[in-house]
């Protein structure tokens, strides 16, 4: 659990510095397109209050109004967008973990995921030599002290993914790819983000 309580902090923490930045570039973007609608908005009065003041005063609210849609639509995006970048960096820093912080989490990882202790560890390609038969043992290690059966295995097949692993067990499979971990861990923290952006 620590594990993923180290990986909520730093997604926090990451997405505080992403939210000063963006906050910083939408207000100046915002700044800027209210500035042009308003003077736009006073060269059209001026242009008709000889014939309408009234209908002037109703188009400039109207470009205004529509300004600060485009800003808020605008804003929504950059943020969305600032949202998905954190998870993104989350997962290239998983991704680029020196190998024995890398094995560390995906130990925590499977010991958080085992249910019997008889479960099959499919890897990527890529992952072979990180998720290696070492770590299975120390794992399995593990689980014996904790009561349960330590008789996980390395599958000699691979898995068409680019990092973390699929467990198996009789038919069963659960999806533990770094991928999956984070937008899981997005589901339950994104609203918590959002409000840091925000």
């Amino acid at each position: 659990m620590a594990g993923i309580d180290n990986l909520k902090e730093r997604l926090l923490s990451d997405a505080k510095a992403k939210a000063l930045e963006i906050e910083n570039q939408a207000n100046a973007k915002a700044d800027e397109i209210l500035k042009e609608a308003n003077l736009k908005a006073e060269r059209i009065i001026e242009e008709i209050k000889e014939k309408a003041e009234k209908e002037g005063k109703e188009l400039k609210e109207r470009i205004i109004s529509k300004a600060k849609m485009q800003v808020r639509d605008m804003m929504l995006k950059q943020k969305q967008d600032s949202i998905d970048n954190v998870f993104n960096l989350v997962i290239q820093k998983i991704n680029s973990m020196d190998i024995n912080s890398y094995k560390e989490f995906i130990k925590k990882i499977i010991l958080n995921n085992v249910e019997f202790g008889d479960e099959e560890i499919v890897v990527s390609a890529k992952d072979k030599e990180r998720i290696d038969n070492s770590l299975i043992a120390e794992i399995n290690s593990i689980l014996v002290q904790n009561g349960k059966m330590g008789s996980i295995t390395l599958s000699p097949d691979t898995a068409n993914i680019s990092s973390g692993f699929i467990m198996r067990r009789k038919g069963l499979e659960i999806n533990c790819t770094i991928e999956s971990i984070i937008r899981n861990l997005r589901d339950e923290i994104e609203t918590e983000i959002a409000n840091i952006i925000f």
